[in-house]
């Protein structure tokens, strides 16, 4: 009798094989089920960082019960500084845009030698995903874990344009009329009704919990709690049998920071920023050296199921297999050279780049823009604003983010057909396509579509005084559209048949023999005046991604584009 029963257990797992049990899948369940949770702080096995060179972070997880994928956290705290008495308490802070998740370089997943995930320019993919969640989500949720600056605030002028005159509400591009949105954390500002500073002009200061504190105090700064299925994918909708698999191993790499002698103003990039970029004589500042408090830590939850449970999982692995759809990230870059035209001429530029991808399921491609300001011609413009946005060298974003440039157009081959019949040209346009890849590109007016740097479009943004007086220059008048405006312009491809689907197999669009196309071009100008060039190369990162699945059977664990 016993030997019938585990007969027809055997062949309900060959049957269905590949599927998974549901304590293996999130969501509701249908049955009750007994489950002890165990929440564990992992520490590294290694770990090693400096501030010129970077680092490397490994955590090996225990072969026990089930991991509860997305609910795993990696947490950490900066300071300022590498050595006792380094660093100037609460002068940096976070990232605004992605606060502490600006850290991470990559992170691999790995089981048995094999990788099962890995993510390139980690803080730089979550940067675009970042903004497909809501405000609210973006505000009250991303902040805390993360110790970025996403607040939004309505400033109402109380007399616009400085003047008892109400032109004020209908010049436009002069002067600013009624409200502007604003940065609390890059702006605050007396405005109707709300008289947050005692002095007229506006201030930049960050909130305290979102500053770095030196060396000496660590331990007293914010720590950091990034969710891992807000960086990596495959934790998102996968609770992983530990008990059944060979040895998981994550590894973290993080960004280098700048060097204690280098000056603020000639650094391109870093993974913080100062807290006020507005101070006098902040770009001769050095000091700006960073390490970690202690060893980050991984936060855990195993799920332990009774032995009934368990002996399930572990027979469908030895008599058949699990199947885990799940979504990959691959990326590649390429360049838009160089405008060679002679002064005080301008023109289009075009690239055309070949992504590869062949017989890969690809759901979605997202391609982010950024001037490169390591060439002598990008040296040279990399302080230039544009309709008063910083889309070259921005010292409170740095890379992460994606500048619209002007006159842009592009188009996708795909299995050798064009996608639109007519090149994509108009913002608007560009902002639907994007989002369509997931629920809507939520980002703020004047980030996106700026009708080529229209100055009444990019206004939206707070750049006044509190008089209402518009000024992209001088420390008294907001910041927000010189940091924010015109770099949240990426570029995106659905490719999936019915997004509701998410990674199940043929969702995608299998790429044949034929390689993934991008054209782009956008139009470049030798102006001859230093302060409105912008003739230099432009970088383009691609993130590709794709379905994989992960397959584990008595002989491991492997993984699968088909």
């Amino acid at each position: 009798m016993n030997a019938k029963s585990n007969d027809a257990v055997s062949a309900s797992y060959l049957e269905m094989d590949g599927m998974l049990p549901d304590i293996l899948t999130p969501g509701r369940r249908e049955r009750a089920v007994n489950v002890q949770v165990e929440t564990n702080i992992l520490e590294p096995v290694s770990h090693q960082y400096t501030s010129t060179g970077g680092g490397i972070t490994r955590f090996v997880l225990p072969a026990k019960g089930v991991l509860n994928a997305p609910a795993a956290a990696l947490c950490f705290e900066l300071v300022n500084g590498e050595a006792a008495g380094q660093g100037t308490d609460s002068r940096l802070s976070f990232h605004p845009s992605v606060g502490g998740v600006a850290m991470l370089s990559r992170i691999t997943v790995r089981c048995g030698g094999s990788i099962l995930s890995r993510v390139d320019e980690a803080a730089l993919y979550h940067m675009v995903k970042n903004q497909f969640v809501s405000q609210q989500y973006r505000e009250n949720v991303l902040d805390v874990r993360h110790a970025s600056s996403n607040g939004l605030y309505t400033k109402i002028l109380a007399n616009p344009a400085g003047s008892a005159a109400q032109v004020g509400f209908t010049l436009g591009e002069g002067l600013v009329g009624y409200h502007q949105l604003t940065n609390p954390d890059l702006d605050q500002s007396n405005c109707y009704g709300d008289y947050i500073t005692d002095q007229a002009n506006v201030k930049h200061g960050k909130a305290r919990n979102k500053l770095l504190r030196s060396f000496n105090l660590a331990g007293q700064g914010p720590e950091i709690a990034i969710r891992l299925a807000d960086i990596v994918p495959f934790f998102e909708r996968n609770q992983l049998p530990l008990l059944g698999m060979a040895q998981v191993e994550i590894e973290c790499e993080w960004h280098r920071g700048p060097d204690a002698a280098t000056t603020y103003a000639n650094i391109n990039s870093m993974p913080v920023v100062v807290d006020n970029p507005t101070a006098g004589g902040i770009g001769a500042t050095t000091g700006h050296n960073i390490g970690f408090a202690a060893p980050p830590f991984l936060s855990l939850d195993y799920l332990h199921y009774d032995e009934a449970e368990q002996a399930k999982i572990i027979q469908g692995i030895q008599q058949g297999q699990y199947t885990f759809n799940f979504t990959e990230v691959v990326i590649t870059k390429g360049i838009n050279p160089e405008y060679t035209g002679g002064a005080a001429t301008n023109g289009p530029v075009e690239s055309n780049h070949l992504l590869g991808m062949m017989g890969k399921e690809v759901k979605n491609i997202f391609v982010v823009k950024n001037w490169d300001l390591n060439s002598t011609q990008g040296a040279a413009e990399k302080n230039n604003q544009y309709a008063g946005a910083f889309t070259h060298r921005n010292d409170q974003l740095w890379d992460l983010k994606s500048a619209a440039v002007h006159e842009e157009l592009y188009n996708w081959i795909i299995n050798n057909e064009r996608v639109y019949d007519k090149d994509v040209k108009l913002g608007s346009m560009a902002q639907h396509y994007l989002s369509s890849c997931e629920s809507n590109w939520q980002c703020l007016p004047g980030q996106m579509d700026t009708l080529d740097f229209n100055q009444d479009v990019l206004n939206v943004l707070g750049n006044t005084q509190d008089a209402g007086t518009v000024d992209n220059t001088n420390a008294v008048s907001g910041i927000t559209q010189r940091y924010l405006g015109a770099n949240a312009h990426v570029i995106g491809l659905n490719l999936d048949k019915y997004n509701e689907m998410g990674n199940a197999r043929g969702n995608g669009t299998r790429i044949s023999s034929a390689p993934i196309q991008f054209r782009y071009q956008c139009n470049k100008a030798n102006t001859g005046v230093a302060t409105t060039e912008r003739r230099a190369a432009i970088n383009l990162t691609f993130f590709i991604e794709h379905r994989r699945s992960l397959i584990i059977n008595s002989l491991g664990v492997s993984v699968s584009d088909i």
